[in-house]
């Protein structure tokens, strides 16, 4: 799966969660794009992206 615009622009935001997102082996990498992507609102989604950020240390 390829990293969505909005998830890369706050891992390249947070560099110490972009290394974290990057040494993640594929299949957790994938939980992250697929728990992301489920969001049908927008305010969701951003919520799940800075959730994320903050779970992978940013």
């Amino acid at each position: 799966m390829e990293t969505p615009d909005d998830l890369a622009a706050a891992l390249e935001a947070h560099p110490d969660a972009g290394i974290a997102y990057r040494k993640l082996p594929p299949s957790h990498r994938r939980g992250y794009l697929e728990w992301i992507n489920e969001a049908r609102r927008p305010e969701t989604r951003r919520r799940r992206i800075d959730k994320a950020i903050g779970m992978l240390g940013g």
